[in-house]
Parts: structure tokens; sequence; C-alpha cells
């Protein structure tokens, strides 16, 4: 329901126009396993530049969808690479597996509140129904959600490298694929070598050069 609902709010969709790009979308999405309903140009260039693509719904809902930015200012071929990607996301249902993890690290960590602001709450004499207990939550949601981060970066970036494979394989254009990082690095103004420490703990993605290097690799260059 989510992308019949809830996207439509956020921005308007129209088909992408018969012609070479949506049939190679097409085609990609078939050599990568992926059914998909239809491919949609969303409007995103009335509030961002960002170049990007995505994969949403299942079943008959299931669509890809382009940003505006991505189908008028990207060679096709670099085009393809950004949806060859997410389309790599959607071979591995990469966002329920997400989902599932996130549930579960959920969980877990609404069990260690628990422990930890009631062993607290038995020391200060402040219980759970009291609000001076809420800025205790707040922090320790904060220093958590912090503490958390490495290890949910270190999966994120490994789902993100597997995609760029997919992407790699599916298209076998290392070329269009770097072209692709280097131009959304520049729109982005991604620094291309942040600190290890940064990386670390912020780091969604492999950086630009990474995911350059692994697209040479895969080439042989």
């Amino acid at each position: 329901m989510y992308p019949l609902l809830v996207e439509p709010l956020f921005n308007s969709f129209t088909p992408l126009p018969h012609g070479s790009l949506r049939t190679r979308i097409i085609a990609l999405a078939a050599r990568e396993g992926v059914q998909v309903d239809d491919v949609l140009v969303a409007d995103a260039s009335r509030r961002t530049t960002t170049i990007n693509a995505y994969v949403s719904g299942f079943g008959s809902t299931r669509r890809v969808v382009v940003y505006d930015t991505l189908v008028h200012d990207l060679p096709q071929d670099q085009a393809l690479s950004v949806v060859a990607h997410e389309l790599g996301h959607a071979q591995h249902d990469d966002v329920v597996t997400g989902s599932v993890l996130g549930a579960g690290g959920a969980l877990v960590g609404v069990g260690l509140l628990a422990l930890v602001v009631g062993a607290l709450g038995r020391r200060t004499g402040v219980g759970m129904r009291d609000p001076a207990v809420v800025p205790l939550v707040l922090a320790l949601v904060a220093l958590g959600t912090l503490a958390s981060s490495p290890l949910e970066n270190v999966v994120s970036r490994r789902i993100e490298t597997r995609a760029d494979v997919d992407a790699l394989e599916t298209t076998h254009d290392p070329q269009a694929f770097i072209a692709m990082q280097r131009e959304l690095s520049l729109r982005a103004l991604a620094d291309p070598t942040p600190p290890a420490w940064s990386q670390l703990w912020f780091g969604t993605h492999p950086t630009a050069l990474q995911r350059i290097a692994i697209a040479r690799q895969l080439s042989g260059r």
C-alpha cells in the first residue's frame, strides 16, 4: 500500500515514456530476476538536485521509480547503472532484510533500555511513571543509537557493496558506473577520503573511491 497511498503525498508520478531507456530498464529487471509492474518518473527536481532511483512495492505494485533529475541530467548508460544497483536491492529483498534486522534490533534495544532504566530507577527512586525519567530515557536512546551505529553501518555497507557488484555484473559497463559515482560525489559534495572513524560510525555506503575500486577490480583494470 505504501507506493499507492504514501509516496503520492510527496511526489507526482508519471509513466516513463516508451523508448530506449524504458526498454533497457525493463530488460535490466528481467536479467536481475525482478518483476516490475511499471517504470515511473518522480518530479523530484522541485525539491532536490539529487540523482536517484528506487524500487518499491510488492507483487502487482512493484515498480521502478526514477527521479526526473536522473532522466534529464545523466547519460543513459550512467542512469542504467543507478537503476541496476536498485534492482540488486530488490533481487535480494534487502528492504525486507533491513526491516527484520531493524525490528530485531529495536526489540533488543527496548529490552536493554528497560533493564537499565529499571536498575537506575531502583537506585534513584525514580519510577517508570515519573516524568523525571523522560530525560534519562532520551539520553539512553541517543547513546544506544550512537553506540550501535558502527555495527548497523557495517551491515549496510556490505549490502550496498553487493548491490554495486550486481549492477556491474548486469550492465557490464564499469566505465559508466565509475562516471556515475564521480557525478554523484560532485553533486553531494562528498569527501572522497573521509576519516576512518567517520566512515566507521556514519558511513552507510562504501566511499566513492572504494566503489570505483570495486568497478576497476571486476573489470580487470
